[in-house]
């Protein structure tokens, strides 16, 4: 009798040890990223913008996504699923907007509750939700525009 219920006392344990490693893996991959925004400027010079993507959990580390061999942290470029959320943001509430002027299509939802307007708000804000089964994987290159600062460029990877 002992023996049973020893028996049934590991097997829930291991049952519940391996659901919640699993369900970790899952809930680490789907998991929003955050691309900082750091403005600085020199004194006497022009002001420079750098996009860096640190101290989140990394989805690029993620099998789907195959790391990060063409998507840098250095400049900001982040990896992200389909209907996942990205979001932008500057220390000093800086405004910003985002532009899709390198070639390609904007991936972001532009209609509805979740409409991203690709503008920074008051906190210097701004987080966007990718689209659904209609947005192809790859690479989504973008500008990020600070005023009165040249503008820089990233891109997004979505597996």
């Amino acid at each position: 009798m002992l023996l049973l219920k020893t028996t049934r006392l590991l097997a829930g344990t291991l049952l519940l040890l391996c659901g919640s490693v699993f369900s970790s893996q899952l809930l680490a991959e789907a998991r929003e990223q955050t691309v900082r925004i750091e403005v600085s400027k020199p004194e006497g010079g022009q002001c420079e913008v750098k996009a860096v993507f640190k101290g989140d959990h990394d989805n690029c580390k993620n099998d789907a996504a195959k790391g990060r061999a063409d998507c840098s942290a250095d400049t900001g470029c982040v990896c992200t699923r389909q209907e996942k959320h990205v979001m932008w943001k500057v220390d000093d509430k800086q405004s910003f907007t985002i532009a899709f002027d390198q070639g390609s299509p904007n991936p972001f939802v532009t209609k509805g509750d979740s409409e991203c307007n690709l503008k920074s708000n008051k906190k210097g804000q701004l987080r966007c939700r990718v689209k659904g089964k209609d947005v192809p994987r790859g690479d989504y290159k973008y500008s990020i525009e600070v005023p009165e600062c040249p503008t820089i460029q990233s891109h997004i990877k979505i597996y």
